[in-house]
């Protein structure tokens, strides 16, 4: 009976894989460098499929596809990646592609933006792009350190390793993000459940402007789309073994390997990072934020047919800080003090997220199928109870940990994307989609009042007001964007995407003391239902080979709520506040010369946001109140400029400039209404200004040294909407120099070499986190 119970499931997979399988047609080629010597191990990746290898001894390479055009995307060590178009397969036959060392030329990069693999030079908005040589350049660890490399990007946090983002002055003001992350094309959904430690990364994409037709909710500043390494043909081994001062060790090993060539495939990557805290804390003369943690992205690929494609990828987190939130009252102290505190409560925050997806894609010559299933889950508590009051005395702390049951937020998502082949002489091509999620947000949190509680004046001690919110959160949306193009030179873009969002949050509150326990706060709850339409409309010039123009109008939003219920019998819960809106028109232009010596981009941009959600951040429990309380205008300019002028030199200068104020904005201070019209909006620097010069030198044919200096300029931003707490513009020298093997690297890094102090995170109530100090380190890095 059993094995009756089984045929069902064998006969409609044998139908599925017959269903599927085609007769597919044999390509053949060989890499080279420019003088002819053949390159073994180079990686023939196929764009818009899972499909790759790697090339033999001779340099050559074969790929069996089904009848289609393609484009192939070339990567070798010390080359310059390159992108082939074949408009047939039988043009890769005794097809010569030759790749050039990087230090003559730029990399042709590759972008996923509109869901679709694709040069960036055909995409009709802002966005930079961070290939993987770069992302060890820059020697980035983390999604915030990416400020300041982005035109008009800002992030940072407060020691909680959660990312305050802003692009272009919408602020993620909220757990409600204004800029999205995606990773390995799964939206993280809030700032629980995403992984910000950078491992073992193909690329980081950052699109600036709305992107609420393919994105959706919570992406009206932007998105940042991470891409990690995949698995193929080629067994691939990476470490990476960083040490330095502050304690910093840092070690990552990473290894991918065909199981089965060309049908199944296997990839896992770990990371172990630990540090001592910068701060140190008086009240127990130790380090205060020392911080360890694993990390670990683990693929499975199967590839049963030409056309089918299954993806297994689970990642997961593990983070220990011991002393989260390293806060100084005010930024007078900070700076008189730098890195010191006094805190009587040292906690350990233990933070577990676990990301898991399953790919499944679909692929003809006219259409390509991919559904997205994703599942996440945060898991936050401080295992003592936490400082509230940023001193050393008794007076107010924060306990959550009450249990798995509470503070692990679930989240599913699912995604069904259709979109056109690569048919390149069609006058339309398109991309549709539906997007579903569910979210559950049980948070149980108390905020207990020491013996020390009457000297802040509060009438009572050693008693608990305990918070119990829980949240479930649904929704669903349909999208669909496509090109219309006229003549050789012109093309229309046209988008909408509808979302339909379903809240209810249900709160109760209970006093604790002596044993005792008395209810505060009946069990309420409430509900409400919130929807958006974001449209985008666009045109694109191409003015020449490698140089477009394109006016795009685009529209995005940041989903409505609840205020959650907290430990201020003032403040009422429940709530509610209404989407915030943006509408932003972008003027720009892309040159990349055919000799990639030279990458150029320039736009204009202004933006309205309507329905502004303002944050006001209630004490001593950190229950952030939203408001919709006005208008806020954005507009700037954004420059982007990349060169290669001489061999083994390399030139980058990255502009920004942002003028973000508020239209309108009345808020609630000491019992009356205050007018902050004209105000400037927060974590938003007034303007970025990136300069790297690099310079490789070639020893031999395998060994080259290098020496690279870096500059950052963050301007002027305010922490608080009153526009009080401010930082001036500063400057920060990183600088780099080492040796390249060819399979191995080694070089020597220091950041904020002028040891430059500076908030990088202000809360209203007036507490400030200082940035990174001057760090130093050595870095081995082994590639096979």
């Amino acid at each position: 009976m059993e094995v009756l119970h089984k045929k069902p499931i064998l006969f409609a997979l044998f139908f599925l894989l017959s269903f599927c399988a085609v007769h597919a047609q044999q390509g053949k080629g060989k890499v080279t460098d420019n003088a002819g010597n053949p390159l073994q191990g180079a990686s023939v990746q196929v764009l818009n499929t899972d499909r790759g290898t790697a090339t033999a001894a001779d340099g050559s390479f074969r790929l069996s596809l089904v009848p289609g055009k393609y484009t192939l995307y070339i990567t070798a060590i010390g080359y310059a990646s390159r992108l082939v178009d074949l408009n047939t397969l039988t043009d890769a036959t005794d097809f010569r592609i030759v790749l050039s060392p990087a230090s003559a030329m730029l990399d042709e990069l590759v972008v996923s933006a509109e869901k679709t693999e694709e040069k960036p030079e055909r995409v009709a908005h802002a966005i930079s792009v961070i290939p993987a040589r770069q992302v060890r350049e820059y020697r980035l660890w983390d999604i915030r350190e990416i400020t300041g490399i982005v035109p008009n990007l800002y992030s940072a946090n407060s020691g909680d390793n959660r990312n305050v983002t802003s692009i272009r002055g919408i602020a993620t003001t909220s757990y409600e993000q204004a800029v999205a992350t995606y990773v390995d094309g799964v939206n993280q959904f809030n700032l629980d459940t995403y992984i910000p430690q950078l491992l073992d990364i193909e690329r980081i994409e950052v699109l600036r402007g709305p992107q609420g037709t393919l994105y959706g909710r919570n992406a009206m500043g932007g998105v940042i789309n991470i891409i990690t390494r995949k698995p193929s043909n080629r067994t691939d081994v990476q470490a990476e073994l960083t040490a330095g001062d502050h304690g910093q060790q840092r070690y990552m090993l990473a290894f991918k390997t065909p199981l089965i060539r060309d049908k199944l495939f296997a990839g896992a990557a770990g990371l172990f990072d630990q540090r001592k805290g910068f701060y140190t804390n008086v009240f127990n003369g130790r380090t205060f934020e020392d911080q360890s943690g694993y990390t670990g992205n683990y693929y499975l690929r199967f590839i049963p047919t030409q056309r089918f494609t299954a993806t297994l990828n689970v990642k997961h987190q593990a983070d220990r800080n011991q002393g989260a939130f390293p806060l100084n009252p005010d930024k007078t102290s900070a700076f008189e003090t730098p890195f010191t505190l006094n805190q009587n409560a040292v906690s350990t925050m233990r933070d577990n997220v676990w990301n898991a997806s399953l790919s499944l894609a679909y692929r003809t010559a006219s259409v390509r199928i991919q559904s997205i299933t994703a599942w996440q889950q945060n898991l936050r508590v401080y295992q003592q109870p936490i400082d509230g009051d940023f001193s050393s005395l008794d007076a107010i702390s924060i306990v959550n940990d009450y249990g798995g049951r509470y503070n692990k937020v679930k989240v599913f998502t699912q995604e069904f994307r259709m979109q056109s082949g690569e048919q390149k002489e069609h006058k339309i091509t398109w991309n549709a989609g539906a997007f579903l999620f569910r979210q559950q947000n049980p948070t149980l949190q108390g905020t207990r009042f020491g013996k020390d509680a009457p000297l802040l004046g509060i009438p009572d001690s050693n008693f608990t007001l305990v918070s119990n919110n829980d949240g479930r959160n649904s929704g669903m949306a349909g999208y669909g964007q496509g090109h219309y193009r006229l003549g050789k030179r012109l093309q229309l873009t046209a988008g909408l995407r509808y979302d339909l969002e379903q809240r209810k949050l249900s709160v109760s509150g209970t006093y604790e003391k002596a044993g005792m326990s008395f209810p505060t706060r009946p069990d309420t709850s409430a509900s409400a239902r919130f929807s958006a339409l974001s449209p985008k409309l666009g045109v694109q010039i191409d003015l020449a080979e490698g140089s477009m123009a394109y006016l795009v109008f685009s529209r995005g939003y940041r989903a409505g709520g609840f205020t959650t219920l907290g430990s201020d019998p003032g403040q009422r819960p429940l709530a509610p506040f209404d989407p915030e809106y943006s509408h932003t028109v972008e003027i720009g232009w892309k040159h990349v010369p055919a000799n990639h010596k030279l990458r150029l981009n320039m736009n204009l941009f202004y933006t309205l946001v309507t329905n502004v959600q303002t944050p006001a951040l209630i004490l001593p429990d950190a229950v952030t109140v939203i408001r919709n309380s006005g208008k806020l205008t954005s507009w700037g300019a954004e420059f982007e400029l990349s060169a290669t002028p001489l061999t083994g030199l390399d030139l980058v200068l990255n502009l920004g400039v942002t003028d973000a104020r508020y239209r309108e904005l009345s808020i609630p201070s000491n019992g009356s209404i205050a007018d902050l019209s004209g105000n400037r909006q927060i974590f938003t620097p007034r303007g970025t200004a990136l300069g790297v010069l690099q310079y490789t030198r070639a020893i031999t044919a395998e060994v080259k040294v290098f020496a690279r200096l870096e500059t950052r300029v963050i301007g002027k931003q305010y922490f608080d909407l009153a526009n009080r707490i401010s930082q001036e513009a500063y400057l920060l020298l990183h600088a780099r120099l080492g040796v390249d093997l060819g399979k191995a690297e080694f070089s020597i890094w220091g950041r904020n070499l002028g040891n430059h102090t500076y908030v990088a995170y202000g809360y209203e109530f007036g507490g400030v986190h200082l940035g990174d100090p001057r760090t130093c380190g050595v870095t081995l890095a082994l590639k096979r």
